[in-house]
């Protein structure tokens, strides 16, 4: 079975709202910097299969 990369990224984008939601309602660090870290990989994931297309 194939891992769906696309919906791990979309789960991470959707992981990284909520805690930059959580982030912004507590003023609380940690949910900011794992808020930019998961939004972050969801995007390097994202990148990487736009460019595993155009192979």
């Amino acid at each position: 079975m194939v891992p769906d990369y696309r919906k791990m990224a979309q789960e991470l984008a959707r992981l990284g709202v909520e805690a930059a939601r959580r982030a912004r309602m507590t003023g609380n660090g940690q949910f900011d910097r794992l808020a930019h870290t998961l939004t972050s990989r969801a995007d390097e994931i994202l990148d990487d299969l736009e460019r595993g297309r155009k192979i």
